[in-house]
């Protein structure tokens, strides 16, 4: 969070010189300084990236919507090679009595192939996923409760003693968030500017966790160079995007068979 705030601190006092000399160096076929590309991210060849999104995930049918939010930031150490790192957060509730906030962390690097418009990148990466599930029910494990007595005018009942239960309900949502731990995978991606103003993102990313779960990703979008038509970003950035983008998500080795989708709105910002 900290690096956040300096870097915004940064953007906003920094001398134009320092951030823009060599943009018009980094100009593609299009006129576009950059290539938008997934998760709120750029090519440019050469500075740092920054992106912010936030969004909602979409569970399979049975389970309840959440609240989702994503930072990331790379650096370009040539123009071909990039590094850098992410942290997702997915909170909400999961079922009338349950809460989760599920975490994750990545860190990549990338190897990209741009020719005019288009890169095309591979993505190898480690994962930390870390998921705390809050139980709200007054009662715990294996408390006993009596049923309320009925007034006297009722008549005396046989009072009742009913088992109170915490596990987790039997349904598929916990599955989605049982990813827990290390993991590795790999992401094949692309950015396409269409023209100055618009362009297409993509991701396809498999995941192997060490307690032997498997997801897929899917992960198209829509990008708009807000760099072109903001006079500040000119002069003092490399690139300026607003994203829009639909993940789809299907887990293996869970029996579960539905995807789950998020759907993500942010901003990259490069210098």
């Amino acid at each position: 969070m900290l690096g956040i705030v300096l870097f915004i601190v940064f953007l906003l006092f920094a001398p134009a010189s320092v951030l823009a000399d060599d943009g018009d160096s980094l100009r593609f076929s299009s006129g576009a300084t950059s290539v938008a590309l997934p998760g709120q991210a750029a090519y440019t060849g050469q500075g740092l990236s920054f992106g912010f999104g936030s969004g909602i995930y979409v569970p399979i049918e049975k389970c309840d919507c959440m609240g989702s939010w994503q930072v990331q930031a790379s650096y370009f150490y040539t123009d071909w090679l990039s590094g850098g790192g992410e942290v997702r957060f997915f909170g909400g509730d999961l079922d009338p009595s349950m809460m989760v906030m599920y975490q994750r962390y990545r860190v990549n690097v990338q190897f990209h192939l741009v020719h005019d418009d288009i890169d095309v990148f591979a993505q190898p990466f480690l994962g930390l996923e870390n998921t705390n599930i809050s139980e709200f029910r007054k009662q715990v494990s294996g408390e006993k409760r009596s049923e309320k007595k009925s007034p006297w005018w009722e008549g005396k009942k046989e009072e009742k003693v009913v088992e109170d239960s915490v596990s987790i309900s039997d349904d598929d949502c916990w599955k989605l968030f049982s990813m827990d731990g290390f993991s590795v995978g790999l992401g094949i991606g692309l950015g396409y500017n269409l023209s100055r103003y618009f362009a297409l993102t993509g991701l396809v990313q498999g995941e192997y966790n060490f307690s032997h779960d498997v997801m897929l990703s899917v992960v198209p979008g829509v990008a708009f160079n807000l760099w072109e038509v903001w006079p500040w970003a000119k002069r003092n950035l490399r690139s300026t995007w607003i994203s829009f983008e639909i993940g789809g998500q299907r887990y293996f080795n869970r029996d579960v068979k539905d995807w789950s989708n998020t759907f993500f709105l942010g901003i990259q910002l490069g210098a």
